[in-house]
């Protein structure tokens, strides 16, 4: 199990998927964003095979965050040519309360390198569909089509 146990506040997850055909485990660790954690994170980083970077598309200060402070990290501590990123914009299901535009998503996306998605934790919408993409461009190294 690892550090997990251990550490306050990072969520440690173990997810089958069935993509392409094939039956995967992903090892999942979710540090929401906090601080305190980047020192960890940065070491999770070097030999991750994908990560997915989120927002909240209702507070831009979590967009400016990610784009100011996370994505920087993952760019100097990722060390694996092949890791594929996905930056997924969150809450979606809170339209009216939108802070971050769609338009603003795809541009940071393409600015860093990642593919793109938008999701809603609460309702479901499009959250196995970000592992779901992460795991199989993951397979098949399929990085030019990100």
């Amino acid at each position: 199990m690892g550090l997990a146990p251990m550490i306050a506040g990072v969520d440690f997850k173990i997810k089958l998927l069935t993509v392409g055909g094939k039956r995967i485990k992903m090892t999942i660790w979710d540090t929401a964003g906090q601080e305190r954690f980047r020192t960890l994170t940065s070491s999770y980083y070097r030999s991750a095979q994908g990560i997915i970077l989120v927002y909240d598309v209702t507070r831009r200060d979590t967009f400016t965050n990610l784009s100011d402070v996370w994505a920087k990290e993952v760019e100097l501590y990722s060390t694996n040519q092949d890791c594929v990123k996905v930056l997924v914009g969150n809450k979606v299901d809170r339209e009216s309360e939108r802070a971050v535009s769609r338009e603003e998503g795809i541009a940071l996306a393409k600015d860093i390198g990642c593919m793109f998605l938008e999701c809603s934790a609460k309702t479901r919408e499009n959250v196995k569909l970000c592992f779901q993409e992460l795991a199989l461009k993951v397979l098949r190294g399929d990085l030019g089509s990100r």
